[in-house]
């Protein structure tokens, strides 16, 4: 019997090839993409928790109540890890972690890598093993280094690294280290670097800052005693933030600061390291994403997955008509209801099957692309989990229901008498599951076409937002560390001085954007001035810095060779610096910083971080930190010959060193990559999820005209025309398209308006967005229609009447 069965299903499978095809593409590629959206979305909903499988780890931050509203900071001061270890014993590890750019020496070159600076717990708190050395003691010596597997196999190659020289420039300083230890390769799911592994005390500031509780710079992680709960220990904090915060708590108050809810105007708290990625409070807008953002990629996938079930549905049902004699003559003959729904399921069963194995394989072929474009690291080594595992076999499973048993359960519903008459029509209920699988299909599309075209409104907001600076002419290049800023800068000074394309030059520690190098950094300075405290950026900028980027010099002057107390004791700010200070004219105010700078010129504010931010206060110093980027303002003619030159030049001082110039406007783009991920993931799934839909209504409009042919017959031989009954056939589609729309609309508009929410700067949604999705989807409804019932219209009547 069940041989008989499988001969059946696969002579039925062969003889409707085109069916065949057309279901097995669709859920092949449907299973691919849900593949690929799935691994994307686990890898993000995992992200960091590699570290707590061997218990919890914890990242300290703050929360300080100023007057103008609540401020999150994440970054410690080098005193207070021990001081946690020594006064609460519940903390059983701790590790401070500061990254920063280094370069190692390889055969005379010079190769960049990231460095971390940290604690000898470090192993410990984040459950790193190593391959080669000991945990305990491989961080002991100041000179001590660890190198990640892959680190030491670049430098080294095939020799033993362990106990050999390693040379290391960071900081702009050369220092020689021992290697103690190989770190293993962790999951690329986590926030936690580890390239290079060096004590936190070889940081070029340590012995100035290491008392300082008023110099916040690195991230601690803390691991407390297992019976220790968050909230226990959170409370337990408070006198702890009073004692070493006591002088800025005063302050606060002073100003006119509130406590919060717990009695606290700063308090110390602690959140989960895999918690921190989705706070972008407290993870910070760079680093951290809305949870919403992986729970999209479930949704799209699964709705990727339900528009192809839908397909395989409406074709299978528009097909089991031309069965229905079939059925009815197997029903005369005695078979059973389930041996009916078996033997129609049993094909489904074998079609999800195969296009479960194709999708697979695609998904497999098309990781390398996957990953180029959408800037992931997916590997099928992911589906080793077994909750993964699990996870794609039961989607798999109620798909295969879904898709094969509702079809499998509709045809044992036709009347035996009937059918075997040559009589059939869908049943009333059975055409409002049809209508409403159809109006479902659609919303999922409008709301995929929706989105997709918000978010690029968005980003092309972005891109177009004036940013208060010259990002198109104004070229980026990394310092690295072969040489200092300042030379380098000075080198191209006297080299470039007569180059009629080099406009003007300057020199900064921190680049606008995000360069080649992937570096960013942020400084912040607080200090007392006239009894209000003051909160700023503080950045480094070198002589024509204000000319370079073309900023708006409201009053004042920039930096200039003409003074020479420029280069110690004067300040450019911004506006809502001016504004900070509460002064009518702020030029000529001497700041309260350690080294008392006086303030020669405000710029307008501009855009100096990313527009997920407002703008904020921001100080510029000539002798603040290391010059760590030159910007050189170009001619906007033979810009590849001027770019030719920066580089040769630049190779005359660093010939070790790789060149990573950038323009300012490619790395302000770099910022919003994650949108731009958002977007092409949306656009992707809109045009599958239409093409898809379009094949199911395909598929019904080929079911509901063959019912209705006689009546298609009846009105041509009583004088309708060709358009009149094309939109007659047409319209009953086109209405469960506009109520797909109506209640599409709503729910793109709610979930993009928490999407943008998270962007300080953001474009409104406008109304034409769902006007043009509404044509869009109307036209494509109506185009995939109108082809079969202009094919039905134009029948000639009495073959149609004759048929019947």
């Amino acid at each position: 019997m069940i041989r008989n069965y499988l001969k059946i299903a696969f002579r039925n499978l062969w003889k409707n090839k085109t069916y065949l095809f057309i279901n097995l593409i669709g859920l092949s590629v449907a299973f691919g993409i849900s593949t690929l959206l799935l691994l994307t979305a686990y890898g993000l909903l995992t992200f960091d928790q590699f570290h707590e499988e061997q218990g919890a780890v914890y990242r300290v931050y703050q929360k300080v109540i100023e007057p103008q509203g609540e401020q999150y900071g994440n970054n410690m001061p080098l005193p207070m890890r021990a001081a946690l270890k020594a006064e609460y014993p519940e903390v059983k590890l701790a590790a401070r972690i500061l990254t920063g750019n280094a370069q190692l020496l390889k055969s005379d070159k010079l190769i960049n890598e990231m460095i971390i600076f940290t604690d000898p717990e470090y192993f410990q708190v984040f459950g790193y093993k190593l391959l080669k050395g000991d945990p305990n003691t491989a961080l002991k010596d100041l000179s001590n280094v660890v190198l990640r597997e892959d680190i030491a196999k670049n430098i080294f190659g095939d020799q033993d690294p362990m106990g050999k020289t390693l040379t290391i420039n960071h900081g702009n300083k050369e220092q020689s280290f021992l290697v103690t230890g190989i770190l293993e390769k962790g999951p690329e799911n986590t926030s936690i670097d580890n390239e290079i592994l060096v004590r936190i005390e070889n940081i070029s500031d340590y012995s100035l800052n290491k008392d300082r509780w008023d110099n916040v710079q690195h991230a601690l992680y803390l691991k407390l005693d297992e019976k220790t709960s968050l909230a226990a220990f959170e409370n337990r904090l408070k006198p702890f933030t009073a004692k070493y915060y006591k002088g800025n708590i005063e302050q606060l108050k002073k100003e006119g600061a509130k406590p919060d809810a717990r009695g606290e105007i700063i308090s110390t708290r602690i959140m989960g390291l895999a918690d921190s990625h989705f706070d972008t409070k407290v993870g910070g807008r760079g680093q951290a994403i809305n949870k919403i953002y992986p729970y999209t990629l479930l949704i799209v996938g699964l709705v990727i997955l339900l528009i192809a079930a839908i397909n395989f549905i409406n074709l299978s049902i528009a097909k089991s008509f031309t069965r229905a004699k079939e059925v009815g003559m197997r029903k005369a003959l005695g078979a059973f209801k389930s041996q009916i729904v078996g033997q129609f399921w049993g094909e489904a069963f074998l079609i999800c099957v195969a296009a479960f194995g194709v999708g697979i394989v695609l998904a497999y072929l098309f990781i390398p692309q996957y990953n180029a474009i959408f800037r992931t690291t997916l590997s099928l080594e992911m589906l080793k989990t077994p909750a993964l595992v699990g996870i794609i076999l039961l989607c798999f499973v109620l798909i295969t229901l879904i898709a094969g048993g509702y079809p499998a359960w509709a045809v044992t519903r036709f009347n035996t008498v009937e059918v075997l008459k040559g009589k059939i029509k869908v049943s009333g209920s059975s055409g409002g599951i049809r209508n409403m699988l159809i109006i479902f299909q659609f919303t999922m599309s409008v709301l995929l076409i929706a989105c997709t075209m918000i978010v690029w409104t968005q980003i092309k907001y972005l891109r177009s937002k004036p940013l208060g600076f010259n990002t198109t002419q104004v070229y980026s290049i990394p310092i690295g560390h072969e040489i200092s800023g300042k030379r380098l800068l000075q080198h191209f000074r006297t080299r470039l001085a007569n180059q009629p394309r080099i406009l003007s030059m300057t020199g900064s520690d921190v680049n606008l954007g995000r360069g080649q190098d992937g570096s960013f950094s942020k400084s912040v300075l607080s200090f007392e001035q006239n009894g209000k405290g003051i909160k700023t950026n503080m950045r480094t900028a070198d002589y024509e810095y204000v000319k370079t980027l073309d900023l708006k010099l409201i009053d004042g002057r920039d930096f200039s060779e003409t003074f020479a107390t420029d280069t110690a004791g004067a300040a450019v700010i911004n506006e809502t610096m001016a504004k900070q200070l509460g002064v009518k004219n702020p030029i000529g105010v001497t700041l309260n910083t350690e080294e008392k700078h006086k303030v020669i010129g405000v710029v307008r504010d501009f855009h100096f971080e990313s527009l997920h931010r407002e703008i904020e206060a921001v100080s510029f110093f000539m002798n603040g930190f290391p010059i760590n980027y030159i910007f050189v303002k170009i001619a906007p003619d033979h810009v590849d010959e001027t770019i030719g030159l920066l580089r040769k030049t630049y190779n005359e001082v660093a010939p070790k060193s790789e060149f990573l110039g950038s323009f300012l406007d490619e790395n302000t783009n770099k910022q919003y990559q994650k949108e731009e991920r958002i977007s092409q993931i949306f656009f992707s799934a809109a045009t599958l999820a239409i093409i898809l839909s379009c094949l199911g209504l395909f598929a019904i409009a080929i079911m509901v005209i063959s019912q209705r042919t006689k009546e298609i017959g009846v009105r041509k031989v009583l004088g309708a025309s060709v358009m009149s009954i094309m939109t007659l056939l047409s319209f009953d589609f086109l209405k469960m398209v506009g109520v797909a729309i109506l209640l599409a609309s709503p729910s793109a508009w709610w979930l993009m308006s928490q999407w943008l929410s998270d962007f300080a700067y953001r474009t409104p949604i406008q109304w034409w967005v769902f006007a043009l999705t509404a044509l869009i989807a109307i036209a494509i409804a109506f185009l995939t229609v109108s082809f079969q019932a202009i094919r039905a219209a134009l029948t000639n009547p009495t073959t149609s009447l004759r048929s019947e």
